[in-house]
C-alpha cells in the first residue's frame, strides 16, 4: 500500500492541500476559497484526495488560522504555519534569506540566516501583521469590489497601468478614502489597481520589517502574490531587487501546505499515525453533521407572524424620492441645490416658496458628473411629461465635488457643506443647536448657537463608521 504525506493549510479565506511522496516531490495540490465554510471545503478537498489515491495511507498535519478545530476533528497534528513555511523554504530554496508570504487576512516576513556550525538554513526572526487585514488578500478583494473589477482580473488591469497614485495600505477603509476621490476625478481603474498593489507592498515592507533589512534572495509566496505577479514586481522595485534576487516557487500558493506535509516527518517523526482517506472523510463528515445539527436546533424565526414582518419593513422602508412637480404649468420657477459627495450624488429642486418638488439620490458610480447630468435631464423630461416647463432661477453646489460640479453646471453659488447643512437644518428647525451628518466617507458634528455655527468636528484620515463602511459590510453579507 502506497504512503504519502498530506499537508492541509486552512487559512482565513482559502483552504489548500499538498500531497508529497517519499522523495518529497509534490504530486497533487488544490487551492480553493472556502467562503467561511472551512469544514465543508476541507471535506471536499479530502474527497478529491481519496478519489485520486483510494488505496493509500497518509500522514497528515494541518496548519493555518482555521486549523486547530479541523485537526481535532480529523485526529491529526496541528503545525504552526510559520514553522511549516520555514520547513518548505529550507527544503526548496536553502539559498533564501527572506520569505514574504501574503494570505487572505495575514502577512508574514520570515528572516533566515545560514548557520555554518550546523550547515543549515535557520529562521532567525519572524514578523506578522496584527488584528488588521490591511495589505493582505482581503484588502485587494475589498478594493476590487470598490473598483467594480473581478478580483481574477485585478492583476491584468494593474499590468496595463504605468502611473502610481498615493494610496494607504494600512487599512482598507483608509485606502477607500484615498481611492474614492480619485475615482470621482476620473482616474482610470487600471491606475488605481496598480496603486493598490504598491500600497500592499509598502505596507508589508514598512509595517512588518520595521527597519530590519530584507536581504536577498527573497521568496514570494501565498495566493495574493501568486495571482498578482505585478505585486511581486512592486516589491522588487521598492526593495531594489534584481531578477536573480527574486524567488517564486513553482506552486507559491501552496508552499505552506507543502511545508506542513514535510512537517509530519521533520517534526513529528514516528509520532504521526498513518490514516486511510475514507477514515479522514468519515471523521470530517461526522463533524460537519454535528455542526449543522447544532445550528438547526438554535434557529429561530425573526417574526412571529406575516403581519409583524410587514409592519417591521414598513417602518424601515427607504424614504421615497420627492416627485411633486405640478402638472400643466407653462413655467415653474425652481432653485437647484446639488450635493456632490464622496460616494453619492444628490440634488433637490425647490419652488419659489422653498418647497421641495423633486429630489434625486444615487451612487456616483465613480463618475459624478455623468450621473448628475443624466439625472438632471431625466428631471426635465419628467416635468415635461406632466406638461410643465422648468425655469431655473439659480444653481448652488456643495460637497466633495463642490467646485467640480459648480464649474460643470455653471452654478451661481457654491459653499462648503457644513454651511449648507446648518442652513438647511435651521430652515426646518430654527432652534436647532446641533447637526449630525454621516456621509459616504465622512462624519460631521456641527454646533449651532442662535443660528450661528460655533464649532465643527470632522473625522480625519479614516472613513470607518461612515456610509462606505456600512456598504462594504452589507456587500460581504450579501445584503
Amino acid at each position: 500500500m502506497k504512503r504519502y504525506l498530506l499537508g492541509i493549510d486552512v487559512g482565513s479565506t482559502t483552504a489548500k492541500v499538498a500531497l508529497v511522496d517519499a522523495d518529497k516531490q509534490l504530486l497533487f495540490t488544490e487551492y480553493r476559497r472556502h467562503f467561511a465554510e472551512q469544514g465543508n471545503c476541507v471535506r471536499d478537498l479530502l474527497a478529491l484526495v481519496a478519489e485520486r489515491y483510494p488505496d493509500a495511507l497518509f500522514r497528515v498535519a494541518v496548519c493555518g488560522s482555521g486549523a486547530r478545530p479541523i485537526a481535532e476533528s480529523l485526529g491529526v497534528d496541528f503545525v504552526q504555519e510559520v514553522v511549516a513555511n520555514s520547513i518548505a523554504v529550507k527544503h526548496l530554496h536553502p539559498e533564501a534569506r527572506t520569505a514574504i508570504e501574503l494570505g487572505g487576512q495575514d502577512a508574514k516576513i520570515i528572516f533566515f540566516h545560514y548557520d555554518t556550525a550546523s550547515r543549515q538554513l535557520i529562521a532567525s526572526d519572524m514578523r506578522m501583521n496584527g488584528v488588521c487585514a490591511g495589505g493582505t488578500g482581503a484588502f485587494i478583494d475589498e478594493i476590487a469590489q470598490l473598483l467594480k473589477l473581478p478580483v481574477e482580473q485585478f492583476n491584468a488591469h494593474a499590468e496595463r497601468a504605468t502611473r502610481v497614485h498615493q494610496v494607504s495600505g494600512r487599512c482598507g477603509v483608509f485606502a477607500k478614502t484615498d481611492i474614492q476621490p480619485l475615482l470621482n476625478q476620473g482616474i482610470p481603474r487600471e491606475e488605481l489597481a496598480l496603486s493598490t498593489l504598491y500600497a500592499v507592498a509598502r505596507q508589508t515592507i514598512g509595517g512588518l520589517a520595521q527597519g530590519t533589512t530584507i536581504k536577498a534572495p527573497v521568496v514570494f509566496e501565498g495566493g495574493p502574490l501568486t495571482f498578482n505577479p505585478r505585486l511581486v514586481s512592486a516589491f522588487a522595485e521598492l526593495l531594489g531587487l534584481e531578477a536573480g534576487d527574486i524567488i517564486v516557487p513553482d506552486k507559491p500558493e501552496v508552499t505552506v501546505a507543502y511545508g506542513c506535509a514535510l512537517a509530519t516527518e521533520a517534526l513529528l517523526e514516528d509520532k504521526a499515525e498513518w490514516h486511510a482517506a475514507d477514515t479522514l472523510l468519515r471523521r470530517m463528515s461526522a463533524r460537519q453533521g454535528t455542526v449543522l445539527i447544532e445550528a438547526d436546533s438554535t434557529d429561530r424565526p425573526f417574526f412571529s407572524s406575516i403581519e409583524e414582518r410587514e409592519s417591521f419593513f414598513a417602518r424601515q422602508a427607504q424614504p421615497p424620492e420627492i416627485r411633486r412637480i405640478p402638472a400643466g404649468r407653462d413655467r415653474l420657477d425652481v432653485w437647484i441645490g446639488i450635493d456632490s459627495g464622496s460616494t453619492t450624488s444628490k440634488f433637490v429642486f425647490l419652488d419659489a416658496d422653498g418647497t421641495p418638488v423633486y429630489s434625486y439620490y444615487s451612487s456616483n458610480k465613480g463618475a459624478p458628473l455623468e450621473v448628475l447630468s443624466t439625472a438632471l435631464v431625466e428631471a426635465r423630461e419628467h416635468a415635461r411629461s406632466r406638461g410643465t416647463e422648468l425655469n431655473v432661477l439659480g444653481v448652488g453646489t456643495t460637497g466633495y465635488g463642490e467646485e467640480l460640479s459648480a464649474a460643470a453646471f455653471h452654478a451661481d453659488f457654491h459653499t462648503v457643506e457644513t454651511v449648507a447643512h446648518a442652513r438647511a437644518a435651521l430652515e426646518y428647525q430654527p432652534d436647532a443647536s446641533f447637526v449630525l451628518d454621516i456621509g459616504g466617507q465622512d462624519m460631521k458634528a456641527i454646533f449651532v448657537n442662535r443660528g450661528v455655527i460655533t464649532g465643527i468636528t470632522l473625522n480625519e484620515a479614516c472613513s470607518s463608521g461612515c456610509g462606505a463602511f456600512i456598504e462594504t459590510f452589507a456587500n460581504s453579507l450579501g445584503v
